[in-house]
């Protein structure tokens, strides 16, 4: 299994429901790209693509913080997102950012020439 699916990424994100499935298909294939560009082992890339699909999809949803029901209010995360924050942005992201580096880091060899 290389990919994964909307039903998978709206599991770990339930907000993401408000997305039909062609929408969240296109960012399943973005993050799938991005994933497959990372040359880790393919036992990895369904969850690095669903973690990752899931920070892409929410960055354009709205996600309520705080509800009342009367007199009815309700109030959404703002989330800014500029380069210092990036992936940190989400739990999504910090997840995926966490797995990417652990799958990604080398083997340092330490030599000493003579």
């Amino acid at each position: 299994m290389a990919s994964t699916t909307p039903e998978r990424v709206r599991a770990i994100a339930k907000h993401l429901s408000s997305l039909t499935d062609d929408q969240l298909q296109i960012i399943i294939d973005d993050a799938y790209q991005e994933v497959k560009s990372l040359g880790v082992k393919e036992e990895y890339e369904e969850r690095l693509t669903r973690y990752l699909a899931a920070h892409l999809g929410s960055l354009n949803i709205r996600q309520t913080q705080a509800e009342s029901v009367g007199p009815m209010r309700k109030s959404y995360s703002t989330q800014s997102i500029d380069n210092n924050t990036g992936l940190q942005v989400t739990p999504y992201g910090q997840e995926y950012e966490r797995l990417k580096n652990r799958l990604t880091a080398k083997s340092r060899i330490n030599l000493t020439v003579v």
